[in-house]
């Protein structure tokens, strides 16, 4: 019997490359074969399958090949990548699988466009894999699929892949930090979706003794970061590194951090919520999209309209450095439930 041959795609920058590495592991490690496609955004299912013969073509985005910022070049992209889906189905009968991360791009596309090839494409995927429970059939409406296509599994957690192990002490005085403030930490990237405006209007409001909020992350341009630091300005506890953080300084901002904030507007699946988990961290997050599936060991840090971001925060007060400490040992201990495995052995057995 011939070895299930998947074929991943788009090809993830450098920067961005724990989760694709992950699965071509874990599919490996199960007897399996797993390779990036082509690159390019011209036909790339079709000349997947020419090169390599894939059993499934496993899919995380498709809005480089199908959307632009302008409406004329969208449409241009989404009938070639149209074309493309049917040519590979015709031609050499792949089967697809899409990984939802979010309903609709982050940056402004055009909506109608986005949804129509969004649904064409769901339609001739296999499965529709969806990182949690709870949203299958907000996913599948929005498609306008089956919701019998829509197939939860998990992502494994990115333990083990980014260094760990600094001390708080040590983590500290690599940052200037005073060893008895107590600190928030928002990290990821600085763009205007993710609420880091709300967060620091908190903590102003609040304006906590003996606090420090750090802001880390890559900028959306330099005209956001600008207004960042503007907002921060005259107020020495609040710290913002607007640059990319490495894979391996990565250990030092979460071993100096307290509790993790991540204040997202919108959003539907996070890493974000799954990296803080890695790193044993306790986390204030929405209570939308996955976040609630990933972080339901402690509910009483989500917030929303009724609870909003700063009364839960408040709340956080109210615990000791100890008990939010164990709050984050339970988060790693959830983010273990799921492995890299589950992936492989879902999308090398489909039907």
């Amino acid at each position: 019997m011939a070895k299930p041959n998947i074929v991943f795609l788009p090809i993830w920058g450098k920067l961005n490359e724990t989760i694709p590495q992950q699965q071509m592991k874990a599919v490996r490690e199960n007897g399996g074969q797993a390779q990036y496609g082509v690159p390019g955004t011209f036909f790339p299912l079709t000349r997947s399958a020419m090169k390599f013969r894939p059993t499934v073509i496993s899919l995380d985005w498709i809005h480089q090949y199908a959307l632009a910022p302008g409406w004329l070049q969208s449409l241009l992209k989404t009938i070639l990548f149209a074309m493309d889906v049917l040519l590979v189905k015709l031609v050499f009968g792949p089967k697809l699988v899409w990984t939802i991360h979010n309903l609709q791009h982050h940056d402004p596309r055009p909506r109608g466009i986005e949804r129509w090839i969004s649904s064409f494409f769901a339609s001739y995927c296999t499965r529709v894999r969806i990182l949690g429970s709870g949203v299958e059939q907000t996913v599948a409406d929005y498609l306008k699929i089956a919701v019998s296509k829509c197939t939860v599994v998990p992502e494994g957690p990115y333990i083990g892949w980014y260094p760990e192990g600094q001390s708080r002490d040590s983590a500290r005085k690599e940052l200037n930090i005073n060893v008895n403030d107590r600190v928030w930490l928002y990290l990821g990237t600085l763009r205007p979706y993710k609420g880091v405006e709300d967060l620091m209007d908190a903590f102003l409001r609040t304006e906590p003794k003996g606090h420090q909020l750090i802001i880390a992350g890559n900028p959306w341009n330099k005209a956001y970061a600008g207004s960042l630091f503007e907002k921060a300005h005259g107020h020495d506890n609040i710290r913002i590194h607007a640059t990319s953080v490495p894979d391996d300084k990565l250990q030092t901002f979460f071993a100096a951090a307290d509790l993790v904030v991540l204040p997202f507007r919108h959003v539907l699946n996070s890493g974000s919520v799954l990296l803080a988990m890695g790193f044993g961290k306790a986390v204030v997050a929405p209570e939308i999209g996955l976040i609630p599936f990933r972080l339901r060991s402690q509910p009483q840090f989500l917030f929303n309209e009724q609870n909003n971001l700063q009364a839960i925060l408040k709340k956080t007060e109210e615990l000791s450095l100890e008990e939010l400490k164990e709050i984050g040992l339970e988060n790693r201990r959830q983010a273990l439930l799921y492995t890299w495995n589950d992936f492989a052995l879902f999308v090398m057995n489909l039907k």
